[in-house]
């Protein structure tokens, strides 16, 4: 979620990608779909819709908004996106990480 509470990044375990959402008082619409490009895994992992997949397992969003961070386990990635308001994502950097790394992201 971003800080001012109007986009709103998620991601799909099946899916080896975020989706992104404007949130304008009730109303949720989809900003980006997919969000980003998909990442490759190995190919062994599936989600629960049976679709190969990278394993996307956890983010965090940067506390002024700015940056976005996601966990790829099955890739061993852990990927930072730009954010953009009209609701993409840019990489801008990817760090390896231990094959199948799920503990979770947290930040300050």
């Amino acid at each position: 979620m971003s800080p001012d509470d109007r986009l709103l990044s998620l991601r799909f375990s099946g899916y080896s990608n975020l989706t992104t959402f404007h949130i304008d008082g009730p109303e949720i619409r989809v900003a980006k779909d997919p969000a980003c490009p998909d990442v490759e895994g190995d190919g062994t992992f599936r989600g629960l819709c049976g679709d190969v997949s990278s394993g996307p397992s956890d983010n965090w969003v940067s506390p002024d908004g700015a940056y976005l961070y996601q966990i790829y386990g099955n890739a061993s990635k852990l990927v930072g996106y730009a954010t953009n308001p009209a609701g993409s994502l840019e990489e801008v950097t990817s760090v390896a990480i231990p094959y199948n790394s799920r503990q979770g992201l947290a930040g300050f």
